[in-house]
């Protein structure tokens, strides 16, 4: 009987230890995932942020500066302007020094954008190349290349991507994503309302060095006015690991996301950009 009780006690140490090696498991998946999404998000935003830095400042082909991010630290040159291909050629300069932008996000360094092909013409691109440039002390650097599909419709192309970000962690990062527009075509004078469908792909390497690559299952719902994403799900593969979903909600503007790994799931939160 004492035998017995023994193996009953060892099985339940071992079912035990088993236990809590698969909730640890389980967390370190999720912490691992959580870091994951929070670092292709921060990429996804500073190069975002490069055509914020344009809409705000608000380049038309006939006139470089309408209303200046801030007038005191920033300076637009046109560099060349071919009239026979429409081609224009920009920089945007903060300095060397963290300028506060009318949006409240601190920025230095230069921003070099190429219009190739008449401004909003389907078929036109848009190229741009940040150098030495901080955004709220994260370091972009990569090219960024918008191509316009249709009138609502771009797509979105980000090669040799790194993000620096403010702890010294480095991003490395592509992307190759088609975004339209859904909310915000109706008011022209303001772009909070602004609100796109995102569909594509990302992969690179968070700063932890973890290897990861996602796919929309869903199409991802962002709008200007809101600094996470609203809705969408997203599969990410990991080097060497199980597979795991990402599930924004149902379009609610708030830090909340679902995390699945298999059969296991939890609510994570998102960083605030």
């Amino acid at each position: 009987m004492v035998i017995q009780l023994k193996k009953i006690m060892l099985a339940s140490s071992i079912i035990g230890l088993f236990a809590i090696s698969s909730c640890a498991k389980k967390e370190t998946d999720a912490t691992e995932v959580t870091s994951i999404a929070t670092d292709d998000n921060a990429a996804d935003n500073s190069f975002a942020d490069l055509k914020d830095v344009v809409d705000q400042v608000g380049i038309t082909i006939t006139t470089k500066a309408n209303e200046k991010l801030n007038d005191n630290c920033i300076k637009v040159t046109n560099s060349y302007s071919d009239s026979i291909t429409k081609n224009i050629k920009l920089d945007i300069d903060f300095g060397t020094t963290d300028c506060v932008c009318k949006d409240n996000k601190t920025r230095r360094g230069k921003i070099t954008i190429e219009y190739i092909g008449a401004v909003g013409i389907i078929g036109s691109k848009v190229k741009y190349t940040p150098e030495k440039y901080f955004v709220n002390s994260y370091g972009v650097s990569g090219t960024k290349l918008i191509k316009i599909l249709d009138k609502w419709k771009d797509s979105i192309k980000v090669e040799n991507g790194k993000i620096t970000k403010p702890d010294g962690g480095i991003i490395t990062w592509k992307s190759d994503r088609v975004r339209k527009m859904i909310e915000g075509s109706d008011t022209p004078s303001s772009s909070l309302d602004d609100t796109y469908e995102i569909v594509g792909t990302s992969s690179g390497t968070n700063a932890f060095g973890n290897k990861y690559a996602f796919a929309t299952q869903t199409p991802l719902v962002k709008s200007k006015g809101c600094p996470w994403i609203k809705s969408g799900k997203l599969a990410i593969q990991r080097e060497g690991k199980k597979d795991a979903v990402v599930d924004y909600g149902n379009g609610t503007c708030d830090d909340k996301a679902t995390l699945n790994v298999g059969t296991w799931t939890k609510e994570i939160t998102a960083k605030k950009w």
